[in-house]
């Protein structure tokens, strides 16, 4: 079975990131502060070469280009600690969704009248998974917790509009994404999450839609109505 067609396995640990996703539930890590077992532990990747990505290492930019250029994995660091990094969806004005969720402990969801569903969600904090400077490294580990058997080279980057509103956004921001195509009765679906080193959070952008052609037009759908809003 091709890697593409594995469901993801059923995942019990305690903080509920997601819905059902291929028919389990994607669950994450515990807070840093709280105990865990070794089986709640995943040690992060080594970043490869100078992937360091630290704030004293990028030049200095004024507030206004941090958050109105495009936020790549490497410019991660211009996110401080104290940051908040939300989502704004207009996907309920989108033809054809509707809302079925609206931020329940931090998650959004929708559906098309095609059968798909979108879930829109905001993480606690990740810091187990976390990786000094280092934005892709620390995404790379969420997905690893999530499914050890999902290695680097099965992500793909992805640009999601950054800006305070999808309408207004002029710049993009990476993620990382993992999809499966619909195999037997588990359809097909596409997670996009991206962990921010400097605030510990992260966000999770979760598709699934019954045929991968259904999949493939709802991800345009929900990338062009929703964005990442900029810290400050």
């Amino acid at each position: 079975m091709a890697w593409r067609d594995r469901p993801l396995p059923a995942c019990a640990i305690l903080l509920v990131l997601a819905p059902l996703l291929a028919g389990c539930r994607i669950e994450v890590p515990v807070s840093p502060d709280a105990p865990a077992s070794d089986s709640m532990m995943t040690t992060a990747p080594e970043p490869s070469g100078d992937a360091s990505g630290g704030l004293s290492e990028l030049p200095p930019l004024p507030r206004a280009d941090i958050v109105g250029n495009d936020m790549t994995f490497d410019r991660g660091s211009y996110i401080e600690e104290a940051d908040t990094v939300a989502f704004s969806d207009g996907l309920s004005r989108a033809p054809g969704w509707s809302q079925e969720k609206v931020l329940v402990n931090g998650e959004s969801v929708y559906v098309s009248d095609a059968g798909c569903t979108a879930s829109l969600r905001s993480t606690p904090p990740q810091g187990p998974l976390v990786v000094s400077g280092n934005d892709r490294a620390s995404t790379e580990a969420l997905f690893r917790f999530l499914d050890p058997s999902i290695l680097p080279e099965y992500l793909v980057t992805t640009d999601w509009l950054w800006g305070a509103s999808p309408a207004e956004s002029t710049a993009s921001i990476e993620f990382l994404t993992y999809v499966q195509d619909a195999a037997g009765d588990h359809p097909a679906s596409a997670i996009s999450l991206r962990l921010f080193e400097a605030t510990g959070t992260g966000l999770a952008f979760i598709i699934s839609c019954p045929s991968d052609e259904q999949l493939t037009a709802a991800s345009v759908e929900v990338r062009s109505s929703i964005s990442v809003v900029p810290p400050g």
